[in-house]
């Protein structure tokens, strides 16, 4: 495996022309580097500028290629850094060398997406909900709006589930080419008391580095319910406090949109609550969004449907989610004509499909 020696810290030659120095005042900046903890082990740096002077000052005048290890002398001796992209390859770091820290690295507990490939044609109805993201990718897009006291912070989308709260969120994030944090709330929980506060602030801290970003936690409810619905356990406790302080800006959060995401709204703690300044329904599709519904899967599908009367599906799929018309009818026919080896998909291949589902849904009914 190759790796460089440590190099001790070079300092910057001074030249003999310049004149003597009388006075120096230095402004204290802080650590260009800061250590992760047990969650994410990786270094990190609140000043990019700061970070390329130190990286300068010890790796001047070393020829590095990539896969090449670099070690830090001074605040973490030996901590190794290796070179992921180095241009022009196998060439000398010099005094004006950019160099920069990987920032790809996961958030804790929450996955990091870049550009979604969901967009807001895949959403059928939901036109109060795509006004809104329509003002937060106004905002997003200006800094000076988005530093500004009327930038959109906490929204909170509500509604049946399956009807199209995440892609929302998703296709927000492809439109405007921001990072995105998907997590479920119900992962913020730890072991320990200290962990979900933790997890918390890791989460808005990756996202402050990631700006513009949107933070869309899901399933709020799990951690947020009103106090007579739950039993008063520390970590809940912490957790949702530490939520608290992130959504109402202790820490700067330009550049940030916290969306939650609920089945039942009315199950929420108002402390919690009172933090949103807008909620968004989501509504069952009602019957002309329900065809245009299954008509959009129905064109991605690797089997043709034909001879279809997709108004007579949807008027028959009252108060169905977008999610069940995908999942129910058009995979269920979908795997019904692959196993029976169908060139093509009829109406009566749907028509099961209907019937299978809505015997599945009677027994659940039933069972529970």
């Amino acid at each position: 495996m190759e790796h460089q020696s440590k190099i001790k810290p070079k300092q910057e030659s001074f030249t003999r022309s310049a004149p003597k120095m009388d006075k120096l005042i230095l402004s204290p900046v802080g650590y260009p580097l800061k250590a992760g903890d047990e969650s994410s082990p990786y270094l990190s740096t609140d000043d990019p500028s700061l970070f390329q002077h130190y990286a300068r000052s010890q790796w001047v005048g070393l020829v590095v290629k990539e896969g090449n290890f670099l070690f830090d002398s001074l605040i973490f001796p030996d901590y190794a850094f290796r070179a992921v992209t180095v241009e022009p390859k196998e060439s000398q770091i010099t005094k004006k060398t950019k160099i920069f820290l990987y920032s790809e690295q996961k958030a804790d507990p929450g996955s990091k997406i870049f550009q979604q490939h969901t967009t807001f044609a895949e959403i059928i109805g939901q036109n109060q909900a795509k006004e809104k993201c329509q003002i937060i990718g106004k905002f997003l897009r200006n800094d000076d709006l988005m530093n500004s006291p009327w930038a959109p912070k906490n929204i909170l989308f509500w509604g049946p589930p399956g009807n199209g709260k995440t892609m929302m969120a998703k296709a927000l994030s492809h439109e405007i080419k921001s990072s995105m944090f998907l997590i479920k709330a119900s992962d913020l929980l730890g072991i320990y008391v200290g962990d979900g506060a933790r997890k918390i602030k890791n989460l808005f801290y990756e996202a402050r580095r990631s700006t513009p970003a949107i933070i869309f936690i899901d399933e709020l409810d799990s951690i947020a319910l009103k106090r007579n619905f739950q039993s008063i356990r520390g970590d809940v406790v912490e957790l949702v406090s530490a939520l608290l302080g992130e959504m109402d800006g202790i820490a700067s959060n330009h550049g940030i949109i916290t969306i939650g995401s609920t089945n039942q709204p009315n199950m929420l703690d108002s402390a919690i609550l009172s933090r949103f300044e807008d909620l968004i329904e989501f509504k069952y599709p009602n019957s002309s969004e329900r065809e245009q519904i299954l008509t959009l899967y129905a064109n991605q599908s690797p089997i043709p449907f034909v001879d279809i009367s997709w108004d007579i599906i949807g008027q028959e799929t009252t108060e169905w989610s977008g999610r069940d018309l995908k999942e129910k009818i058009i995979k269920g026919a979908i795997h019904h004509a692959v196993l029976t080896d169908r060139s093509k998909i009829t109406m009566q291949e749907l028509t099961d499909s209907i019937q299978k589902a809505n015997l599945f849904s009677e027994n659940l009914t039933y069972y529970s």
